[in-house]
């Protein structure tokens, strides 16, 4: 299990183990009803807080001093995101499908924004092999696959401060990540200075 969901997950019990407690010592069930809304509410806050905002600029920023790399292992994390489309990546992915005669869609839309279909929480497009995420468009895989563990948000960029590819030993700078996915111009267009 992620850390961001086994931590939600204790905040969820805890909740749960205040309103019960707040049931158990008199206050009534509409007491303990509003307790555990709250508290629920709170931890939900503060852990999308911590984990989608603090951690995750921290580790951009630590990843473009080059205080961690990053090596992908290939375990499949960026394929359970859900992956927008430029026009580009829909053009690519449309073609390959005709080109493979798949019958099934493989690009919804929604508003004017396009996104890679799901299937059960993870990419249409994720096989496993030997129990090895493997992607079936890796060489024209869309510029969202490319970018990860580095998540554009608006005009900014953070990185996933889960994604098991950090660490402090061995694997490729900033700026050689993004020379190695040709995501360099991309960056520049959408964050501007790198």
């Amino acid at each position: 299990m992620r850390r961001d969901k086994a931590v939600l997950t204790a905040g969820f019990v805890v909740s749960l183990a205040l309103a019960a407690g707040t049931y158990l010592i008199g206050l009534g069930l509409a007491a303990s009803s509003s307790i555990l809304l709250v508290s629920v509410l709170l931890a939900r806050v503060v852990i999308y807080a911590y984990f989608e905002r603090f951690r995750a600029f921290k580790t951009l920023d630590d990843f473009r001093s080059e205080r961690i790399l990053h090596e992908c292992r290939a375990c499949g994390a960026c394929c359970h995101l859900r992956v927008n489309l430029d026009k580009d990546d829909v053009e690519r992915v449309l073609s390959h499908s005709k080109e493979k005669r798949l019958n099934e869609i493989v690009v919804e839309k929604r508003g004017s924004r396009y996104w890679l279909k799901r299937n059960s929480g993870q990419c249409y497009f994720l096989t496993y092999s030997e129990g090895t995420p493997r992607c079936q468009i890796y060489p024209m895989r869309p510029v969202a696959c490319r970018l990860y563990p580095l998540v554009p948000t608006g005009s900014r960029l953070k990185a996933d401060p889960l994604c098991p590819g950090f660490n402090k030993e061995k694997g490729q700078t900033f700026k050689e990540y993004l020379r190695s996915q040709e995501l360099g111009a991309y960056v520049r267009k959408v964050v501007g200075k790198i």
